[in-house]
């Protein structure tokens, strides 16, 4: 099974007990490839965050953990993003769905809204 992680799905693993943490236990110790796209990567890292805490967070993640955001991914999330009609503020929340959708993993988050209406996005939703 492929995972991606949205950032608050990891910041609330990281930092407090409770299903998020629980949750990426699990998915740590089973057979699942654990990933976090590059965008996610970004909002995670700029903070506020001790370099301990990234350090922990990119550990998670193998060689290819952090999935670029490339060319093609970008102009497919724009696509999404104007056929959603979404606000600005969800345009870091498409970008990470779509990356999670392209690459066929279940992307594991505590805010399903952010990310409804992703074609074939599969998202396992924690807490909110």
């Amino acid at each position: 099974m492929l995972i991606q992680l949205d950032t608050d799905f990891l910041v609330y693993a990281l930092s407090q007990s409770g299903p998020e943490r629980n949750r990426l236990r699990r998915a740590a110790e089973s057979d699942a490839v654990l990933q976090i796209s590059a965008v996610a990567w970004y909002e995670f890292c700029r903070g506020p965050r001790l370099p301990e805490q990234i350090a922990v967070a990119r550990s998670l993640f193998g060689v290819d953990g952090i999935v670029e955001f490339d060319e093609t991914l970008a102009a497919h999330a724009a696509e999404v993003f104007r056929r959603l009609g979404s606000p600005r503020k969800r345009a870091a929340d498409i970008a990470i769905g779509v990356t999670a959708a392209a690459t066929g993993a279940v992307l594991l988050t505590r805010n399903s809204r952010d990310f409804s209406g992703i074609p074939d996005l599969e998202q396992e939703a924690h807490s909110t």
